[in-house]
């Protein structure tokens, strides 16, 4: 467990690093059109999560994490010494390698070879290393850009060796069993699989109305008189709020998937339709740590069912086509909220979120009733 979250922890803190140094680059050549580019590769990566779930279920996935982690740390050599001599189109296209490569860091497709036993808690702890690196790779990359553009890349290649040496020390992992051919095999499984498409639609709404506030959070911070100070404190407290519910995700062991989740949004719903009041700044944070607290639990449970439901040489697809999915159902959410929050205003966008977690916490007690008895 030691081994996975510290190689987690290692490549987060170099991908935030690179990302916050990579939004820097672009701003500073003022031209929108390649920020923009910049997170649709973000959320391009989510389709290409189908064809590098693939390659997991190909090749030993000690392989396939090695090979991620020494490309991408040349990738990121290349950039450090070569920012000054390329374009931004070359950026751009070096940038989308690096992030297909990330996709191959997938190390929480090894949980269930190599900690068999309290899937919750490691899944946990992988979130909240994930989430820590976060909070110190990006201020990281931004100061070490500010004293050399070159730096944060140098810092993310290094980063990246440095975890080669630990995932070196696994035992090889290869995928074990036979499973159905074909890139799109995780997906047909998702879909045929009774129990696990109705946790799957469940989890899909709560990223599709997740990301609705938060899409429009810099405006909503604004209106609530926190100013861009508060912005920056709001999106801390979610991310503290992420890694404590990383911490407390061992205690999801032996509870009812049902109870959890209805739990979890309502929880959702309370947080979101507090915000609508606008409340103090302090009691703002608290509600937005609530926030990260239930993403991070639910990511946990999600990941740990779909685990014990999917066979062994699945779980690389299985997992690449949840990624895909529910990528695009945040896509859509950021779509629709700033078209509806432009149309009728930042009320109705937070209202239809609140309302919609309590309707999804009525359909996962009625529907996810019986789904312990397959997976426990």
């Amino acid at each position: 467990m030691f081994l996975l979250a510290t190689i987690l922890f290692l490549a987060s803190c170099a991908g935030g690093a690179v990302g916050t140094a990579a939004s820097l680059y672009l701003a500073r050549l003022d031209n929108p059109f390649y920020l923009g580019l910049q997170h649709a590769i973000g959320w391009g990566a989510s389709v290409l999560a189908l064809f590098t779930g693939y390659l997991l279920d190909r090749t030993d996935r000690k392989k396939a994490l090695t090979f991620g982690l020494l490309s991408g740390s040349l990738l990121r050599f290349l950039l450090g010494t070569s920012l000054g001599l390329i374009g931004p189109w070359t950026f751009l296209g070096l940038y989308l390698v690096g992030n297909i490569l990330e996709l191959l860091l997938e190390v929480r497709v090894l949980v269930p070879r190599l900690v068999p036993q309290e899937r919750e808690k490691a899944h946990g702890r992988l979130y909240t290393a994930s989430l820590l690196a976060d909070l110190l790779g990006a201020p990281l990359g931004a100061f070490l850009f500010v004293q050399n553009p070159s730096w944060p890349f140098l810092l993310g290649g290094a980063l990246g060796l440095i975890a080669l040496n630990f995932a070196a020390r696994l035992p090889p992992i290869p995928p074990l069993g036979k499973a159905s051919p074909g890139m799109l095999a995780g997906l047909r499984w998702l879909y045929q699989e009774a129990f696990f498409r109705r946790l799957a639609g469940t989890v899909l709404g709560a990223s599709f109305l997740r990301v609705m506030p938060f899409a429009l959070l810099p405006l909503w911070s604004l209106q609530a008189g926190y100013g861009p100070i508060g912005y920056g404190l709001l999106s801390t407290a979610f991310s503290l709020g992420g890694a404590l519910g990383g911490l407390l995700a061992g205690k999801l062991k032996g509870k009812r998937p049902q109870r959890v989740l209805s739990l979890l949004f309502l929880m959702d719903a309370g947080a979101i339709l507090g915000l609508l009041l606008k409340p103090p700044l302090p009691l703002g944070l608290l509600l937005v740590a609530l926030l990260g607290i239930s993403a991070i639990l639910l990511g946990v449970q999600e990941v740990v069912l779909r685990q014990a439901l999917a066979p062994d040489a699945l779980l690389g697809r299985v997992g690449g086509g949840m990624r895909f999915l529910s990528g695009s159902a945040g896509l859509l959410g950021a779509l629709l909220a700033g078209a509806v929050g432009g149309k009728v205003g930042l009320e109705e966008v937070y209202l239809g979120a609140g309302l919609g977690f309590l309707l999804l916490a009525l359909v996962a007690w009625g529907f996810l009733g019986q789904m312990e008895k397959r997976t426990r």
